[in-house]
């Protein structure tokens, strides 16, 4: 397939190629006067592309704040804190309409529209003196990297679970940038292209970034290729694929797991949230030179009590960690003002001095690729020498949690909940498992629970975008 992404007009989806995703990864500036055209036609160019690929993921719409916060408050994890001043409040009380809906829509297509653009300079037969394949394959390895990450944050956001049927609804895929106005594909054409893409991802790509800098899992590599196809095949229910992946990556990524002492804070003397943290695949590198940070709309203001802290910690996730024992217990706060109200503590502000205006935002690590492995086995996969509760009672000895005697699909829902609470997890995991969401701490007027199905699982489609597109279809419901 080989169909065109369509810029519209109601998105203003700007294809400036010059933003970076992290402070010390490049600072010089396509000029003014160059046309992309201009810029794709050397190597130089094709490099300075690719590095504004990265820079959408650390918007206020995505990594940076809203994709990850709003997975958490819709999932039960977080809710509405006394702080509030209005922020979020339609996510917690899931009240989203197409006229509130999520912003992610315009930045991934902004991101998708940037990798189309390397990506097919390069695979329509670019050559220049002195630039090997290799090097040429590691910016596509990059940009298809990106552009599966889009597709798979768009489908989970805007589409119904892929459990329910790979003939749903999806959204367009677009491979060529130009104007028009596409028509959705189904959710399977969306999960085929990012399967496709990772795939070539993880041939391309090294297994240690050669761009350098001073955060390495910033950058795509065949790990970070691996881990989001382990992550992939979950969701798509294939779990020995999911298992063989997962393993791969556990076998092959050169980190290691945190112990009890890294899982906490840079603060309380750990190492999470610092810039190549031994258990991080890939993330998304915190910096005030990015083009799309967004001042203080930035995650860590929103969930600190020294910031915003708009957006606090629920009780059914805390509850579920064992006090005085747990590590993970230890990684929320209070306040004197508001002693029974808690904060994440897993976005401090980077480290040495805290700047709550910076930090990186963990998409992948060690822990889900057993926990991955674990929910696969339990699911009938078979890996030589791996089982369900070896796996999760890895993790639980590294955070100090008492081991369990044995493991349930229940049991390892609720360690996926502890482990990747405020990672942007547990809506998608509701989902995808079709469970419906309880929530006990909770203060909103409406939707305490929300049953399964039920077509709210889908966020509406961004009323920007129906006003622009006459091809564009409403998820039901709305």
């Amino acid at each position: 397939m080989n169909k065109k992404l369509y810029i519209l007009i109601g998105l203003a989806v700007v294809l400036m190629l010059s933003a970076t995703s992290c402070e010390d990864f490049l600072y010089q500036q396509p000029r003014l006067s160059q046309t992309t055209e201009l810029t794709l036609s050397t190597y130089e160019g094709l490099q300075a592309a690719t590095l504004g690929c990265y820079s959408p993921l650390y918007s206020s719409s995505w990594y940076g704040r809203n994709f990850v916060v709003t997975a958490d408050l819709k999932g039960g994890n977080a809710k509405i804190s006394p702080l509030n001043s209005g922020r979020f409040r339609t996510d917690y009380l899931w009240n989203n309409t197409p006229d509130a809906s999520h912003a992610l829509w315009t930045r991934a297509y902004q991101a998708i529209a940037r990798t189309n653009n390397v990506i097919n300079v390069i695979e329509d037969g670019f050559e220049e003196v002195g630039v090997s394949q290799a090097e040429l394959n590691q910016l596509v390895g990059e940009c298809k990297f990106i552009r599966a990450l889009a597709y798979f944050d768009l489908a989970r956001l805007f589409c119904q679970p892929y459990s329910l049927g790979a003939d749903q609804l999806g959204v367009p895929v677009v491979l060529i940038t130009e104007n028009g106005k596409p028509e959705r594909d189904n959710l399977g054409v969306v999960y085929d292209q990012v399967e496709a893409d990772l795939l070539d991802a993880a041939a391309y790509l090294a297994a240690v970034s050669p761009n350098g800098g001073t955060d390495a899992v910033g950058w795509a590599t065949s790990h970070a290729a691996n881990a989001l196809l382990a992550r992939l095949y979950l969701y798509m229910e294939e779990w020995q694929t999911a298992a063989d992946y997962a393993t791969t990556v556990i076998n092959g990524f050169p980190g290691s797991m945190y112990s009890a002492t890294d899982y906490t804070t840079w603060d309380l003397g750990g190492v999470w949230g610092t810039d190549g943290a031994s258990e991080v695949i890939f993330e998304v590198y915190g910096s005030e030179g990015n083009s799309t940070h967004a001042n203080w709309d930035v995650i860590s203001y929103i969930m600190s009590p020294d910031g915003y802290g708009d957006v606090g910690a629920s009780d059914d996730v805390r509850n579920l960690m064992e006090e005085g024992v747990d590590v993970r217990h230890n990684l929320f706060v209070n306040t004197s003002a508001w002693p029974n109200d808690y904060w994440s503590l897993k976005y401090p502000g980077k480290a040495p001095d805290g700047n709550l205006r910076e930090d990186n935002i963990v998409v992948l690590r060690l822990a889900e690729m057993y926990l991955i492995r674990a929910e696969a086995i339990l699911n009938g996969a078979s890996i030589s020498g791996a089982t369900a509760v070896g796996d999760v009672n890895l993790i639980r000895s590294n955070r100090g949690a008492t081991a369990l005697g044995d493991v349930t699909l229940t049991d390892l829902y609720q360690e996926r909940r502890r482990e990747l609470c405020y990672e942007g997890h547990e809506l998608f995991d509701l989902a995808r498992t079709q469970r419906p969401l309880v929530r006990v701490d909770y203060d909103g007027a409406v939707n305490q629970n929300i049953p399964f199905p039920d077509y709210r699982w889908a966020m509406p489609i961004p009323q920007a975008e129906m006003d622009a597109n006459e091809n564009m279809v409403q998820n039901p419901g709305y």
